[in-house]
């Protein structure tokens, strides 16, 4: 099997994953200052970190998500295996406002099936500006308890 690529996706320089990038942060509706319609404008000397370490479920190998869930098909940035408190854990980032109710329903269904808690966000804006991340969780009741008590965005948005 041929090994998946970005492509036309920049949904991960585009803002939607909160990150410090070259001094500047990036952050929902704020993208990248190199990110272009061709892609990266600096990609032979973007920094390791964030950029070269990162890489979402979708390219992660072997990844259990289906072809159509790549960012730019299913309007979320979706990571895998992270850790958050004592779980292990899938979080699905809106590259919009929310994510899409069919992404949402495929999330939660593998969630279900692989005992996996699910956090999904929404980005919270006023008089048409970001200010924030509305963080649920979905799973056993002690980890949606948990993400709706105690969660901050430096839990679970650190590259």
């Amino acid at each position: 099997m041929t090994a998946r690529q970005c492509n036309t996706c920049t949904a991960c320089c585009e803002g939607w994953i909160d990150a410090k990038i070259n001094g500047q942060q990036v952050h929902p509706y704020r993208a990248c200052r190199h990110c272009t319609n061709q892609g990266c404008g600096i990609y032979a000397e973007r920094p390791a970190d964030p950029c070269v370490k990162f890489k979402c479920g979708w390219l992660s190998k072997p990844s259990p998500l289906p072809e159509n869930m790549s960012p730019v098909e299913c309007g979320a940035i979706i990571l895998l295996n992270r850790k958050w408190q004592s779980s292990t854990c899938t979080i699905a980032l809106p590259t919009g406002t929310t994510v899409p109710a069919d992404t949402l329903e495929w999330l939660m269904a593998y969630s279900r099936e692989n005992l996996i808690p699910l956090i999904f966000t929404e980005n919270i804006l006023e008089n048409g500006q970001y200010v924030s991340r509305k963080l649920t969780g979905y799973g056993p009741p002690p980890f949606v308890e948990d993400v709706k008590n105690m969660i901050t965005g430096d839990d679970i948005f650190m590259l």
